[in-house]
């Protein structure tokens, strides 16, 4: 079982909500099934900017935890992983990647420097998250481009906790799950259009959106477990825009 996967199983206390998590965790790492998450998450990223990152001076990583998606991007002059986790850049899986610890709505990087940002799985964990997207426009070069990927939180298996329906729940046995299994931070109000809205509001227009299956019965029955979304940075980013009324956190 991979470093930071025992790590977060560990740190867990001993219960029946933690225990269920536990328990699906395992049988999920004995199947490989998140060797073969990356190994698809980061083909869909060469395939949304495969040329992009070849001719990219500089590409960031930001939520790079160890590197398993960093280390398949290999290609760009300048790869950098950004993670507000000491621990996850101390056990990179590809010591050679330079490596940052930094927060995604505040990085020491210079205003439009980066050519493409990478996020996968970050959104759903950050609070505010227009503070996120407004640093990547500020980061990010004139027509620059972002590839995030999200996770669908109203799937029927939420795909942090494990729980069934988890968004149907209250509010109080949310937390209980969501503290029990190590994702206080987790923002339940993410969802694609709101990403997508955020995004809009700090500059960016959207060029494609893939979504996730996973599993052959999600795609049967059309539920997607996720989306990649390609992000281009428009040449107006400077100027605010309404989000609709949206707002931050859950």
């Amino acid at each position: 079982m991979p470093e930071e996967m025992s790590r977060r199983i560990s740190g867990l206390q001993r219960n029946v909500l933690a225990g269920f998590y536990v328990a699906v965790l395992k049988v999920l790492q004995a199947v490989r099934f998140y060797h073969a998450r990356n190994e698809r998450y980061a083909a869909t990223i060469w395939t949304l900017a495969g040329p992009s990152l070849l001719k990219a001076r500089v590409v960031l990583d930001l939520g790079c935890g160890p590197g398993f998606i960093t280390a398949r991007l290999h290609g760009a002059h300048l790869l950098v992983g950004i993670d507000s986790d000491r621990f996850n850049l101390l056990h990179s899986i590809e010591p050679s990647i330079s490596a940052i610890q930094a927060r995604a709505e505040r990085l020491p990087i210079r205003s439009e420097s980066i050519a493409i940002v990478v996020a996968i799985s970050l959104v759903e964990h950050i609070a505010d998250q227009g503070a996120f997207f407004r640093e990547l426009a500020r980061t990010l070069e004139p027509e620059g481009h972002a590839v995030l990927q999200i996770p669908e939180l109203k799937f029927p298996i939420e795909p942090h906790t494990k729980w069934p329906l988890l968004h149907v729940w209250n509010s109080s046995l949310r937390s209980r799950v969501l503290a029990a299994t190590g994702y206080v931070d987790l923002n339940m109000s993410t969802s694609l259009a709101r990403t997508i809205l955020f995004a809009e509001a700090a500059g960016f227009h959207t060029d494609r959106v893939v979504p996730i299956w996973h599993f052959r019965l999600a795609r049967l029955l059309g539920l997607p477990m996720g989306y990649f979304i390609l992000f281009g940075k428009d040449h107006d980013w400077s100027k605010p825009r309404a989000t609709g009324g949206l707002r931050n956190g859950s």
